[in-house]
């Protein structure tokens, strides 16, 4: 497979909410797409590939050409997009996850933990799953206390059982075992989940999805505060 040794640097750009009076501040990531390869590249109009010499007058033309990436059930990506009618904007759409909404199937999303666990969504049927998508796991960013108080429901509960807990974070394995330090938590973690988060169409962090006893999302939440597992339950 032949790699092109050109940097493309995509911007994002993200939004959290803070406190109550639910503050959007807006944060712009730059990251280096290391899994670019010019065999993964292809015209969104035509179907057709790109070769690599017209890939090379597209980067003269525009060295901040922007790409869509297209992602598989396991976050990696698998194909990149031009879109000759959108030259200079950034888009990260997915044909499989375009939007979230309620009763969609999330049953082929397959997750690796810290601890090199394979977790299949597929797999969980039968349980109610929270899937909670967090920034970083060793800052301000990350909202410990909100795991802290998700844990004590899923306690408090007496259906552990019945519950399947993951988060994923745009984080390193090192960071989070540098940042996680809660004993006992029911939530298994994910690393390196930025792909996910971008399948996936997320847009404020923290956010949490909660998929029924069958992988459809039956609610999205931005705060705890707000997530009853009893009557979630009672609804999955």
């Amino acid at each position: 497979m032949r790699h092109i040794k050109i940097i493309i640097v995509f911007f994002f750009f993200s939004f959290q909410i803070f406190a109550q009076n639910e503050i959007k501040v807006q944060r712009e990531v730059k990251r280096i797409d290391t899994e670019f390869s010019i065999d993964k590249l292809f015209n969104k109009n035509t179907g057709k590939k790109i070769s690599e010499k017209e890939f090379g007058v597209l980067v003269t033309n525009n060295p901040n050409l922007q790409l869509e990436r297209i992602y598989d059930n396991k976050g990696n990506i698998v194909k990149y997009l031009y879109n000759p009618d959108k030259e200079n904007s950034v888009s990260t759409n997915n044909k499989d996850f375009e939007t979230l909404e309620k009763g969609e199937y999330f049953s082929k999303l397959v997750f690796k933990t810290i601890d090199g666990e394979t977790i299949k969504i597929k797999d969980l049927k039968g349980k109610m799953v929270i899937l909670r998508m967090e920034m970083e796991a060793d800052t301000f960013r990350f909202k410990k206390h909100e795991i802290a108080d998700l844990d004590a429901k899923i306690n408090l509960s007496n259906k552990k059982s019945e519950i399947a807990a993951i988060i994923i974070f745009d984080a390193t394995k090192q960071q989070i075992h540098k940042g996680f330090d809660l004993i006992d938590s029911n939530f298994k973690l994910i690393p390196d989940g930025y792909n996910f988060h971008q399948k996936l169409n997320i847009r404020y962090f923290p956010t949490t999805l909660i998929l029924d006893k069958k992988g459809k999302l039956i609610r999205e939440f931005q705060r705890t505060d707000e997530i009853d597992i009893l009557d979630l339950l009672s609804k999955s």
